[in-house]
């Protein structure tokens, strides 16, 4: 440096000074960067699980017990009443006493005061037999 005016070397220190700041600033910000990727995230699909969990644990209905001496009346079946509501029908009446497992051509249903519960998802038991029940419907 010798050689060169007090101006010149003022500024090569002076750009030397900024160089080393920049170089300090970008490892800092990558310091920044990693401890954020570091830090725990919650995804989207989490989120979704967190959810779809809550909302089973709520809508999950406890088993039912109905009683061992219930018969489905003689004649009755699952069939659309006038009002176009699914329910226990016996010469066009509802049997609203009727808290079951009934059937028609497409399944058994489970019936909770002579209406389908298609809002019904767990287990009954109906004659001591165990039902599992999805949306009103028997699966098994």
């Amino acid at each position: 440096m010798k050689g060169l005016s007090k101006e010149v070397k003022s500024a090569i220190i002076i750009g030397i000074v900024i160089v080393l700041l920049l170089i300090l600033g970008i490892i800092y910000g990558q310091r920044e960067k990693t401890e954020v990727a570091d830090a725990p995230t919650t995804t989207v699909s989490e989120v979704a699980e967190t959810t779809a969990a809550a909302e089973e644990a709520t809508t999950a209905a406890p088993e039912t017990t109905t009683s061992a001496n219930v018969t489905v009346p003689a004649g009755a079946t699952v069939a659309q009443d006038a009002n176009g509501n699914w329910a226990l029908m016996n010469n066009g009446a509802t049997v609203s006493s009727f808290t079951g497992i009934a059937q028609n051509e497409y399944g058994n249903w489970y019936i909770e005061n002579g209406v389908v519960n298609f809002g019904f998802s767990g287990k009954v038991v109906f004659n001591g037999v165990t039902y599992d029940i999805e949306n009103g419907k028997v699966v098994s």
